[in-house]
């Protein structure tokens, strides 16, 4: 840190030079109010937050146990991407991901289970609901080996 130097003798004022020079050294390990530059990384503590917006709308912050972006606002938190993936911590697993003008598709430990189509879903694995409604004609398809088998909607 830079400090503000005075002459020796007394009643002997800094010129404008001096004070310019003494000022512009203070600042530089400092950011400005209107708008600064970083080139290595800002830490923040536990529960110390980066809030934006004029209201302090959105926080992101660390709890100590928890990574959270809050949007308290009124408005919506979006996030805008060509591609979205949400993954684990170490991008080795897909959550869920999704295309611009493409397939959106959820996973269960990495494994796809559920895509968006231009027509509908594709569902991999059984699907297990506590009800169906079907606007159309219905094809049921069985490969079932048991001679009890009854389909039914």
């Amino acid at each position: 840190m830079t400090t503000i130097t005075t002459r020796s003798g007394k009643g002997s004022p800094l010129t404008n030079d001096e004070v310019d020079a003494n000022f512009t050294n203070l600042n530089t390990d400092k950011a400005e109010l209107s708008g600064a530059s970083f080139t290595g990384n800002v830490s923040f503590g536990d529960n110390d937050k980066a809030i934006f917006g004029a209201g302090s709308d959105l926080e992101i912050y660390h709890s100590g146990s928890h990574s959270i972006i809050n949007e308290t606002g009124t408005g919506e938190l979006k996030i805008q991407a060509t591609n979205l993936r949400l993954q684990s911590a170490s991008g080795a697993e897909n959550y869920l991901t999704a295309d611009l003008d493409g397939a959106v598709r959820i996973y269960n430990n990495d494994a796809q289970k559920l895509q968006s189509t231009s027509t509908g879903i594709d569902v991999t694995g059984s699907v297990t609901a506590d009800g169906l409604t079907v606007d159309g004609s219905v094809a049921i398809n069985s490969s079932a080996t048991s001679a009890s088998t009854t389909n039914q909607l």
